[in-house]
């Protein structure tokens, strides 16, 4: 339910996303977006990539009662999804000219739009590691609902508001600053029911030497 819950509400998002950005950038947005969006999506799938290979054994060591191997699991995959997070913002935010240009070279204007978003978008990357993988271990250890929770708070609870209230006080801008403020908030959410469930380990899955 978690993996269907989260492409049931991309897919909501994205069209919101793009009836916001005809309505206070037209086309050029639009063709903006889908820049930020491809270059993000390269970074993501490096951090989907190595929460699909902890999940197993996070779940399998859960399961064999073995808490402090499910513990270094997650450990290592945090650390190595924050470097990655982190790694690309630095990145991104040194030449996102550079890299929008491998998208578009031919209006100056669309550049501009790219440019200013792509920063904008990514101000909280350096969280999106964290987020992701500490999202999806909930589901490792069947916490299903926790799980569906942490990955819709962000799509849902938080950046589906942000759509509607901060384009029309800073206009496409808002649409930008969405995103950042969504993550932040959902690493914090996340972060607090992560501190939870990692103190309650022991006790959930009965610790053994």
């Amino acid at each position: 339910m978690a993996p269907f819950s989260m492409q049931i509400a991309n897919s909501f998002v994205q069209g919101l996303l793009n009836k916001k950005l005809i309505e206070f950038g037209g086309d050029l947005a639009v063709g903006a977006m889908g820049i930020i969006n491809s270059v993000i999506t390269l970074v993501i799938m490096a951090i989907v990539a190595i929460n699909m290979a902890s999940q197993p054994i996070i779940g399998f060591n859960y399961g064999a009662k073995s808490v402090p191997r499910v513990k270094d699991a997650l450990r290592i995959s945090l650390v190595a999804a924050s470097i990655i997070a982190v790694a690309s913002f630095t990145f991104i935010e040194s030449i996102p000219g550079v890299i929008v240009r491998l998208f578009n070279n031919d209006s100056q204007q669309l550049y501009d739009i790219s440019v200013k978003g792509l920063r904008l978008v990514i101000l909280a990357f350096p969280l999106v590691g964290f987020q992701v993988v500490a999202s999806h271990f909930f589901q490792a250890i069947g916490k299903a609902r926790l799980s569906i929770f942490a990955t819709l708070f962000r799509q849902v609870i938080m950046l589906i508001p942000l759509l509607f209230i901060l384009p029309e006080y800073y206009g496409i801008e808002g649409i930008w600053l969405s995103y950042p403020v969504a993550d932040t908030m959902s690493a914090l959410v996340v972060t607090f029911l992560l501190v939870r469930e990692w103190r309650r380990l022991p006790q959930m899955a009965g610790e053994r030497s």
